[in-house]
């Protein structure tokens, strides 16, 4: 996966204390109204609020015991079910992440994947932004809200894609082959990524950083971006399962 980006320099864990700022305010409006908890999540088909409450809430808890403890066998309760409850727990779990984020990006930690320099902290600091994000808009989507991405932030997380998710989802053997590549070129910053295997590009997808980001993690449909060239070959390669 070929890719030029001049990035900027980004606080990740400011980032991500947001993120969850954010998603905690999105929790406490379900104490006054807990039918929200029961709202469909449209890009994770099957689950509810709830469900992406108790999922995020467990990652941030698999993660801490990740960098304290060096493994990634941690567990943990399921999320309570009673609105106040919920986010009660969903907080402390956050606070608990943040103080485990809180550190040199260059300290050794245990991670997952196995690419070059990703046994760090700055591993986690990077990838639990991205997380956060992504699943704030799962939450903003399943409450009908406006969904908004830091430009910056959004084009970092493309390249967190290619960096991250496209090797370890190869190394799963649930992506094979992409002869088809796809270059994305971000329309409102500078950055190009080709979303394929080394070769001539079957399709040019232009969009700002937010809508390629949102289009890699089928979070908004290929379509909401610009095409030229073969867009039906493109879409197909987009479609194609390049993140978890």
């Amino acid at each position: 996966m070929l890719r030029h980006h001049e990035g900027v320099s980004l606080d990740h864990t400011a980032a991500t204390r947001a993120e969850l700022a954010t998603y905690e305010h999105l929790l406490r409006s379900a104490v006054d109204d807990p039918s929200l908890l029961g709202r469909a999540v449209p890009a994770c088909p099957g689950w509810t609020l709830h469900d992406l409450t108790d999922h995020l809430g467990g990652v941030h808890r698999w993660v801490v015991t990740a960098i304290r403890e060096g493994h990634g066998r941690g567990a943990s309760a399921p999320a309570p079910s009673d609105p106040a409850d919920l986010v009660e727990w969903f907080r402390s779990g956050a606070e608990e992440l943040l103080a485990a984020l809180h550190g040199d990006p260059e300290a050794p930690a245990w991670s997952f994947s196995r690419e070059p320099g990703h046994r760090t902290l700055g591993f986690w600091q990077r990838r639990q932004m991205h997380e956060n994000l992504i699943h704030r808009v799962d939450a903003e989507q399943a409450c009908g809200l406006t969904v908004h991405l830091d430009a910056e932030v959004a084009a970092d997380g493309i390249a967190e894609v290619f960096d991250v998710f496209v090797p370890r989802m190869r190394a799963r053997g649930v992506l094979g082959d992409l002869a088809r590549p796809v270059l994305l070129r971000r329309t409102d910053g500078p950055g190009e990524w080709l979303a394929g295997d080394p070769g001539d590009p079957v399709a040019t997808a232009s969009g700002s950083a937010a809508d390629l980001d949102l289009v890699l993690w089928k979070r908004a449909p290929a379509g909401k971006l610009t095409w030229s060239g073969d867009e039906v070959a493109g879409t197909a390669t987009l479609a194609q399962p390049l993140t978890a």
